[in-house]
């Protein structure tokens, strides 16, 4: 009479090539979870460097450098006087200004940076006075 059924070495092979395929899964799962923070994080510092940049830009006299933390990030505003610029017509452009946000932060062991920039004219933002 003829057994029927698998052999040990027949199941220890199947759950061999079946536990890589989990492990193979898992991997790929934390991989795109990890994937998804690290864009999600990069968001909310491009959104917060865009809200600096806005709020700087319409300020008449923002000052020169700025360094704010928000958690473990660090924004730094500098505002810098655009020298030698000219018009069309040859005239020289006064009170036109570079504003920059850079962020930095760590995530994980490795030093992230992102920066953000404009030019601003203030002179464009001040109230008329009225006469």
């Amino acid at each position: 009479m003829k057994a029927r059924g698998f052999t040990l070495l027949e199941t220890l092979l199947a759950l061999m090539v079946f536990s890589l395929a989990v492990v193979a899964l898992v991997e790929a799962v934390h991989q795109l979870g990890t994937s998804s923070l690290h864009q999600r994080r990069e968001a909310e510092v491009q959104e917060h460097m865009r809200s600096l940049l806005l709020e700087h830009t319409r300020m008449p006299l923002p000052p020169e450098e700025l360094e704010t933390r928000e958690g473990d990030v660090t924004y730094t505003v500098e505002r810098i006087r655009l020298e030698d610029l000219r018009n069309l017509d040859g005239q020289p452009v006064q009170d036109l200004f570079e504003v920059r946000v850079t962020a930095t932060w760590t995530e994980g062991s490795e030093q992230q940076q992102a920066e953000a920039a404009t030019w601003v004219y203030p002179p464009l933002f001040q109230q008329a006075i009225p006469r």
